[in-house]
C-alpha cells in the first residue's frame, strides 16, 4: 500500500487544496484551524453528508456502466446492489453468516429507501438525455475522476470530478446536489460565485485541454414521501476563471500565513450559516476554556482530511 503525502508541509502549513478546504478558510478561518489543521469533527455522521455520498456514488457508477456499453436497465441493477451493499452495516456473523442491520440515518427523508428510490427515479427521468460522457484517450469513461493539478508557488488543487461530458456541443463538469428544500431558481444561482464549481471549470479545462464553458448541476429534492429532479447551469468565462484562479492564490498565502502566525480569527458573520456552526458553542466561551469544550463534545479525527487521498 503506497502511502498517501500529508497535505501539510514542514511548516504546518497546507500546501495542497480542495474546495472543501478552500471553503473552510474562507468561510471562517477559526472554522478552518479547527476542522483542517487540527482534524476535529463531531462524534456522529452527518446523515445529509452520507446519503449525498451513497447518492452521488450510484450514479457516477451508472453513467460509467452506460458509457462502456452496458445498457440502462442492467446498470440500474448494479448500482441499486452496490448501494444496498453499501448501506448494509455488518457488526459480525453468526454460524458464518454475516449480520448486521440497514443503515438507519435516523432522518425522515435521507433513508435507505429513499436513497434506493431516488436512484431509481434518477435513472426514470434521465435516461433518454442526450449528454454524452467523454471517453478518456485511455479507453476509461471520464466518471470518478481524482486529479491532482500543481499550480504556482509549489501549490496543488485536488478534486474530484463526478463526469466530463458532452451537451449541445459543449463541454461540461457534471455534478450531483440533494437538498431538502424546493428547487428553484434560486438553488442554481447560489453556484455563482462557487469555490467547487469555479475549481472544477478550471480544473476541466487545464486537465483535459477542453473549453469546459461550466457545470451542469442535477439536484434533487429529497422528501418523505417524493424526490424531485431539476438540472440547471452554472457558467465560467475566462476571465472569472482567472479572477477566480488569483482570489485562490491569495487565500492560499492567507492560509499560509495564519498558520505560520498561529492568528486564525473567527468570522462572526458565518456563525449561523447553513443552521449554525458546529463550533459556535465553542467560540463563545472564554479563550482560555474552549480547549475543554472541544475535547467533551467532539472527536479527533484518526486521518485528517487529506485532498490528495483519492475517492
Amino acid at each position: 500500500m503506497i502511502d498517501t503525502p500529508s497535505n501539510f508541509d514542514s511548516s504546518g502549513a497546507q500546501w495542497a487544496w480542495d474546495s472543501t478546504s478552500l471553503k473552510a478558510f474562507q468561510t471562517c478561518p477559526r472554522y478552518y484551524k479547527y476542522t483542517m489543521v487540527d482534524g476535529w469533527t463531531t462524534a456522529f455522521k452527518n446523515v445529509h453528508l452520507t446519503f449525498g455520498g451513497h447518492y452521488a456514488t450510484a450514479l457516477e457508477h451508472y453513467h460509467k456502466h452506460r458509457a462502456l456499453g452496458l445498457d440502462s436497465n442492467d446498470a440500474l441493477i448494479e448500482v441499486v446492489t452496490e448501494a444496498l451493499l453499501n448501506t448494509w452495516e455488518y457488526s459480525g456473523s453468526r454460524d458464518g453468516v454475516p449480520i448486521g442491520k440497514p443503515w438507519d440515518g435516523m432522518h425522515s427523508a435521507k433513508t435507505r429507501d429513499n436513497l434506493i428510490r431516488s436512484i431509481v427515479w434518477y435513472v426514470d427521468e434521465f435516461e433518454d438525455e442526450e449528454i454524452k460522457t467523454l471517453i478518456l484517450p485511455d479507453g476509461k469513461a471520464a466518471v470518478e475522476y481524482s486529479f491532482r493539478l500543481p499550480i504556482d508557488f509549489g501549490y496543488m488543487l485536488c478534486g474530484h470530478i463526478d463526469r466530463l461530458c458532452e451537451y449541445g456541443g459543449a463541454y461540461y463538469v457534471m455534478d450531483q446536489k440533494t437538498t431538502g428544500t424546493t428547487i428553484t431558481p434560486a438553488f442554481f444561482n447560489q453556484f455563482l460565485p462557487d469555490t467547487q464549481m469555479s475549481l472544477y471549470t478550471f480544473a476541466g479545462k487545464a486537465i483535459f485541454d477542453l473549453p469546459v464553458k461550466g457545470v451542469i448541476i442535477d439536484a434533487a429534492q429529497i422528501a418523505v414521501g417524493f424526490t424531485r429532479f431539476e438540472r440547471g447551469f452554472t457558467f465560467r468565462t475566462d476571465s472569472q476563471l482567472d479572477e477566480w484562479y488569483e482570489d485562490t492564490l491569495n487565500d492560499i498565502e492567507r492560509a499560509r500565513q495564519a498558520t505560520i502566525d498561529n492568528q486564525f480569527p473567527m468570522n462572526p458573520t458565518a456563525c449561523g450559516n447553513y443552521g449554525g456552526c458546529a463550533f459556535r458553542s465553542v467560540c463563545s466561551r472564554s479563550p482560555e476554556i474552549r480547549e475543554q469544550f472541544l475535547k467533551a463534545d467532539f472527536i479527533k479525527r484518526e486521518v485528517k482530511w487529506n485532498p490528495l487521498i483519492s475517492r
